[in-house]
């Protein structure tokens, strides 16, 4: 059993899995990250169960995918209903605190916190009414959240300010728990960033010259692949025609600001830690909720299962974990739930012998094995589920109603060249859906989504009530309101 510590774990919002200095992104600066994988662990294959915010942190919460539990979309948001991994610690004893943003249910519900700190849910425990409308196919043709993109710039957002909050009492925390040694505790610290807009103060968005970022992969319209729900995904949240280069840059810098600042965030955090001594006994966890496809494929925003939206960096170092190693196994969200209780050295409950997920402590020492990998989309900006199965260096994304798309990663890291879109791979094609179809029936799943979608839907009065109250592009830090379009 891993030796029991005291856990800070970090969580972003929107992060790109290779937008960090230490997965090779030649331009961005994270040295907090940077310094954390090397310390400790980088896992470079790291995956989220569906790329959409709710979804994603009720799967890293419950170690269980969306077809497990239910919780499809930004209106099927945790509710506590599903044991959570700050349950089983706290049950044994352990102080879990969060502070910052959840997207949960509401506070009202027993999320499996001791205490919940600043915390951001989905509003009036309802959230995003409008992508239920997916499941009567329904959606609105276009929203305001291309417009985010195209305000990239100079500025300071109410996520960022909502940040330093979260920084502060982040450090008045840990300030209080410094002598706090009769039981390891956990301490979850979750900024909104770096979640569009992308608005950031000057002295940072100086630090990257819109000449020095790279541009997106197959963003011109006579180069973006055109499959049924990528334009879907496209035409609801992209921007249409993605010929201004420079425009293009001025986001990417805009957005390597961001991160930066994020970076700073969690590096104010560790700073005091060390400074109280903390570090000797305690672990660093870092991991975001889905990515950002950053112009490539002509899309902005997460919605599909490119690696650009599924896959997140993870990160972790402390006491027990090797310095400056990279753990090449594919992981997963899911991995979280046993993850995070052998750190604490709490037991799986008999119930958790079901997941999915594996502890990563044995990778984490030596003993990586092969595994395929799986995640799964049912929400906005799709008509029908999509699903991903990732085998070695391949990769299928299933789309029900849809032809599939294939790609190799080892050869084609950036999914530009799609087999099945090129009349190639059907052998590859049939013998990853078969390894899918182990794991789900995908028109079976995307039955059930629908299905409980156009339930809520009839709750909140039909498709036409929902589609007249109009939508938002993100959820309002704590005691703001939401910025109604439509």
């Amino acid at each position: 059993m891993t030796m029991p510590q005291n856990l800070i774990y970090f969580q972003s919002d929107n992060h790109h899995r290779l937008w960090l200095g230490c997965y090779g992104h030649p331009v961005v600066q994270t040295p907090t990250m940077d310094k954390i994988a090397a310390s400790g662990i980088r896992f470079s294959n790291n995956y989220c169960v569906t790329a959409h915010c709710c979804p994603a942190r009720a799967g890293m919460a419950t170690g269980r995918f969306p077809h497990e539990t239910g919780y499809w979309d930004n209106c099927f948001a945790y509710d506590g209903k599903q044991p959570s991994w700050m349950h089983r610690l706290r049950v044994q004893g352990h102080e879990v605190t969060s502070i910052g943003k959840l997207h949960f249910r509401s506070t009202d519900d027993d999320n499996g916190f001791t205490e919940e700190i600043l915390p951001m849910h989905i509003i009036g425990g309802v959230g995003a009414l409008s992508g239920l409308l997916r499941a009567v196919d329904r959606e609105p043709e276009r929203t305001e959240h291309g417009q985010m993109y195209l305000e990239s710039g100079e500025g300071m957002t109410e996520y960022q300010e909502y940040d330093l909050e979260i920084t502060k009492h982040a450090i008045e925390w840990l300030k209080g728990h410094a002598d706090k040694t009769d039981k390891p505790w956990t301490v979850f610290i979750s900024y909104p960033t770096p979640h569009p807009a992308f608005q950031v103060p000057k002295r940072l968005l100086d630090l990257y010259p819109p000449e020095n970022l790279p541009l997106p992969v197959r963003y011109k319209p006579e180069d973006r692949p055109m499959h049924p729900a990528i334009v879907t995904a496209r035409e609801k949240y992209g921007i249409q025609d993605m010929t201004d280069d420079d425009l293009l840059r001025r986001i990417a810098a805009a957005y390597c600001a961001l991160i930066t600042h994020t970076d700073e965030q969690i590096g104010k955090v560790l700073k005091v830690a060390e400074d109280l001594g903390l570090m000797e006994n305690t672990r660093v966890l870092y991991n975001s909720d889905h990515g950002e496809a950053i112009g490539n494929h002509g899309l902005f925003g997460k919605w599909t299962l490119y690696d650009n939206s599924s896959a997140v960096p993870m990160m972790m170092m402390g006491a027990g974990i090797p310095e400056g190693k990279v753990v090449n196994q594919l992981t997963s969200h899911v991995d979280l739930f046993p993850t995070i209780l052998e750190s604490l050295g709490v037991p799986l409950a008999p119930e958790d012998n079901t997941l999915w997920g594996q502890s990563l402590w044995p990778a984490m020492n030596g003993h990586e094995e092969d595994r395929i990998m799986f995640s799964e989309y049912h929400s906005g900006g799709s008509r029908h589920g999509g699903f991903m199965l990732r085998d070695g260096d391949w990769k299928l994304i299933y789309h029900v109603n849809a032809i599939n798309q294939l790609f190799n990663l080892k050869d084609d890291p950036d999914e530009a060249y799609d087999f099945i879109e090129a009349g190639e791979g059907a052998e590859k094609e049939a013998e990853l859906e078969s390894k899918l179809r182990t794991i789900v029936d995908p028109e079976a799943v995307d039955s059930q989504a629908k299905a409980d979608q156009v339930a809520r839907l009839h709750e909140h009065g039909g498709a036409d009530a929902v589609a007249n109250k109009g939508y938002f592009t993100h959820t309002p830090p704590p005691g703001q309101e939401a910025d109604m379009h439509g």
